[in-house]
């Protein structure tokens, strides 16, 4: 019975141990809004992890600069937070400080998470974010090719992270078919519209540059034929609504020499460039580190974390605005709950005058918040999820 009791004790002491832990924590980060609100975020829940189970994520990630690899830090931490509210936000504009505080809950124990399921339980976790690929390659002696060898790669890569993709072609004939169909069916002005592709159907686009050289072939055994490869690629992440670059990866040129893969088809070029760009692109080659297509994946996850969580930066648009009534928004925009910082960003009386927020609210709810404030003497001229514009109401 003592023993019972003794193995129960130990198995309840152990489960303490392993049990989740709520903590509260405050992050701080100093610079411009938008990248000081991402940094601050990333430093609460490094500080809950710390505090709630003990890490501390830059020694066990290695990561030599907090501010340039944030984003390493703030998909670690989701090994660990289970789930977390913000608490309070805002950005001090005079001393340039962005403060978040939130309440997690901390498990004790990290699940294995390689860089696949760690993303994919990320985007699960946060939402899927909607993605289109545009691929360009420029590959020195191989034939000209229409379909680009590293789409299929970034597709798959894509996919296996849990991102929702569109394949842009697809979408293009979608449109050019509703766009026969409004103007066969008398709407001008729909077709277009669909014509012209306005409508966004993701809210990321990946566009990833290769350049490389296949070279002769060589016979550095008898009988035994290869040839070298070199492959770089360069990829960015934008938001489609704005253009805006919110991330880009580098990998540099890596040279590989046939004589290391003899069983590889050297009679078969665009085969050996597909080989070598799947392990390029996914950082299986030996010395890749942290250069990989899966950088820009987490890039794009902290990103699509912080929009969410903080909320989403939105550019705001007026027409022919005189200098006190913009003045007098932005006073107004500043004291409403649910948004973070208002910044302005050019001031044109005659043409337009350009204003940014961070706000949790969706762009609808800050279009009533923006028409009321100037007392409905204003229009939407054009909505989208990252930006709205205005117009004078003619009279």
């Amino acid at each position: 019975m003592k023993k019972y009791l003794s193995f129960m004790l130990i198995f309840y002491m152990s489960l303490t141990c392993l049990a989740s832990k709520t903590v509260q924590v405050t992050g701080r980060a100093a610079g411009t809004p938008d990248k000081a609100g991402e940094l601050a975020l990333t430093d609460a829940l490094r500080s809950a992890v710390r505090e709630g189970a003990g890490v501390d994520l830059i020694s066990e990630s290695k990561v030599t600069n907090f501010q340039t690899e944030y984003d390493r830090v703030l998909t670690s931490s989701f090994g660990y937070v289970e789930d977390y509210q913000i608490l309070e936000q805002g950005y001090d504009e005079k001393s340039g400080i962005y403060t978040v505080k939130l309440e997690a809950i901390v498990g004790k124990k990290t699940p294995g998470m390689d860089k696949v399921l760690g993303l994919r339980l990320l985007v699960k976790r946060m939402g899927s974010p909607r993605v289109t690929i545009e691929c360009k390659e420029k590959i020195r002696g191989i034939d000209d090719h229409d379909y680009a060898f590293s789409s299929s790669v970034v597709e798959e890569m894509a996919q296996r992270n849990g991102f929702e993709l569109f394949n842009q072609n697809a979408v293009n004939d979608q449109n050019s078919r509703e766009s026969l169909r409004a103007e066969l069916l008398g709407d001008t002005l729909d077709s277009k519209v669909k014509k012209a592709g306005i409508t966004s159907t993701s809210d990321f686009k990946i566009l990833t540059n290769v350049s490389g050289s296949v070279g002769r072939e060589k016979e550095p055994f008898p009988d035994v034929y290869v040839r070298d490869v070199a492959l770089g690629v360069d990829m960015r992440a934008v938001w489609t609504d704005t253009g805006e670059v919110i991330a880009t990866v580098s990998i540099p040129t890596k040279r590989f020499k046939g004589e290391a893969n003899m069983n590889l088809p050297f009679d078969m070029p665009d085969q050996l460039v597909r080989f070598y760009l799947s392990r390029v692109l996914q950082g299986k080659e030996p010395g890749s580190g942290n250069d990989s297509g899966y950088k820009l994946f987490r890039k794009i996850i902290a990103k699509w974390i912080v929009e969410l969580d903080l909320g989403a930066k939105i550019k705001l648009e007026f027409k022919r605005i005189d200098k006190k009534t913009l003045d007098s928004l932005i006073a107004k925009l500043k004291g409403t709950k649910g948004i973070s910082y208002v910044w302005r960003r050019e001031f044109d009386r005659r043409l337009f005058s350009i204003i940014e927020v961070e706000s949790r609210l969706t762009s609808t709810q800050l279009e009533d918040v923006v028409l009321k404030s100037l007392n409905n003497k204003y229009e939407v001229d054009q909505a989208t999820k990252k930006s709205l514009r205005f117009i004078p109401v003619n009279k």
